[in-house]
């Protein structure tokens, strides 16, 4: 099994304690940082599909802290399929601070991308918008479903 610095993500042996790389003290960031935290710093993990299953579990959390480092990947990864997947969390989490970044994604050279993008712009755009009265979302207005 391979185990990595959940700091700088370099290959280490199994039970160290500080990182002989970067020298964080690993045991005292994995017990500082919760589990969001944890999901957020993988995204930066070298092996490509872990990022992809991390942002997929961080859209479904709707996870808001992780939307700037899901924005960057999609802005800096070059791998598509690692795009799409912070496309697709940025628009389960629904908060318009991702919009930004998903618009970005438009332009994507991968088709998959660009219609990961505009999926989830509508995603985000029906969270955000104001649903309309129940009696006016017919087209009757309040005053015709008064009783008489």
């Amino acid at each position: 099994m391979i185990f990595y610095c959940p700091a700088c993500w370099r290959e280490v042996p199994e039970l160290i304690h500080v990182c002989p790389y970067c020298k964080v003290d690993v045991k005292r960031l994995t017990l500082e940082q919760d589990y969001a935290q944890k999901l957020i710093a993988a995204l930066d993990h070298p092996e490509p599909t872990t990022p992809v299953r991390v942002a997929w579990i961080l859209g479904v959390r709707k996870e808001t802290r992780a939307i700037p480092r899901l924005a960057r990947l999609v802005r800096e990864s070059d791998d598509p399929y690692i795009v799409e997947a912070a496309v697709e969390a940025l628009g389960r989490i629904g908060d318009p601070t991702g919009l930004e970044a998903i618009r970005f994604a438009t332009q994507h050279g991968a088709a998959r991308v660009r219609e990961k993008a505009q999926h989830a712009t509508i995603l985000i755009q029906r969270t955000t918008s104001p649903r309309p009265a129940l009696s006016t979302e017919f087209g009757e207005s309040d005053s015709s479903c008064a009783k008489q």
